[in-house]
């Protein structure tokens, strides 16, 4: 066993005064997976139903985002161990999107998966979810083969929701976004980040590893507050997310089985199934509802019954908000 990677994890679990909940488990079993997330994290949601669906045992520890658990440097420092094993560059601008393919790794977010099993640390939850499904038998995987790609056309569309900004416009009651409110609550949201990592750059500004963490989500969360929530920014943003529900809507008139592609669940199915309970929670369902989109609505219904989603989703505590 890495004595690394167990010194690392036992920082972050130190730093947050979390053992770890096992869920799942029988007694006197270890898990294999260890899962550092947060209850309305819709990255994590994604991770827990995965989890769920496929009665994986896990260590859970949840991190608090409105405190700034994920900023604290011994979960950095394991966070990190993942951003390197993903490669690539850690992002330092934010378009509205949580996709670590599309712009580069974060050091400071969540979810994080430690799988003891191979020793590694895994961050994006699109990769995390994948790794997982992969550890079962092939019959029984959600990304099959022969359906692979058009998996991941949807994995892609929906990695790419503006979720971030339709969070802050969850507020918003009339049919388009309120520029004054948005540029508020959104930029105080986004300028608070700023001065946390401000804060650990003057305590851990020698530290190469966490210097690079705080320095790239500084510049990340102030481009955040300088330019997503313009009136302008946040239409494209609600525009992108109706795109991909027409788009949705069209591929559900078009099959011929229960769920998309196949009569059995695959991960486009849940992945949607928790975006769609993200845009309900945050008020933006008006995009399929009162016939509208009415297959996506349907859809949409169908999917808030799935055990997984309930179990690790709708029923899951914080997880709404």
């Amino acid at each position: 066993m890495d004595q690394d990677l167990i010194s690392t994890v036992a920082g972050a679990r130190r730093a947050l005064g979390d053992a770890g909940e096992p869920k799942g488990a029988q007694a006197g079993e270890t898990p294999r997976y260890e899962l550092f997330h947060a209850a309305n994290s819709i990255c994590s949601q994604k991770v827990r139903v995965v989890l769920a669906h496929h009665a994986m045992p896990y260590v859970s520890h949840g991190l608090n985002l409105a405190i700034g658990q994920t900023y604290l440097p011994d979960y950095v420092r394991l966070r990190m161990l993942g951003c390197e094993h993903y490669g690539g560059a850690l992002v330092s601008h934010h378009t509205g999107s949580t996709s670590a393919a599309s712009h580069g790794c974060d050091g400071l977010v969540v979810p994080t998966l430690v799988d003891w099993g191979t020793g590694e640390v895994i961050v994006d939850s699109h990769r995390i979810c994948r790794h997982l499904d992969a550890q079962v038998p092939a019959e029984n995987r959600l990304r099959p083969e022969p359906l692979a790609a058009s998996i991941d056309d949807d994995l892609a569309v929906i990695d790419n929701m503006a979720n971030y900004q339709m969070l802050m416009g969850r507020t918003v009651t009339s049919p388009g976004p309120s520029a004054v409110t948005l540029k508020d609550v959104g930029g105080a949201f986004s300028r608070r980040k700023v001065a946390w990592c401000t804060q650990y750059l003057e305590e851990y500004g020698d530290d190469p590893v966490l210097a690079a963490a705080y320095t790239a989500k500084r510049a990340k969360e102030l481009s955040a507050a300088d330019e997503l929530f313009s009136s302008q920014a946040m239409q494209t943003a609600y525009d992108r997310a109706e795109a991909g529900l027409v788009t949705l809507e069209r591929k559900l008139e078009g099959r011929g089985t229960r769920w998309l592609y196949h009569d059995r669940l695959n991960l486009a199915d849940l992945f949607w199934g928790v975006q769609l309970s993200r845009m309900k929670n945050v008020g933006v369902a008006r995009f399929w509802q009162a016939g509208r989109l009415p297959e996506v609505e349907r859809f949409s219904n169908a999917t808030e019954a799935i055990p997984a989603i309930r179990t690790a989703v709708i029923d899951w505590p914080g997880a709404m908000f």
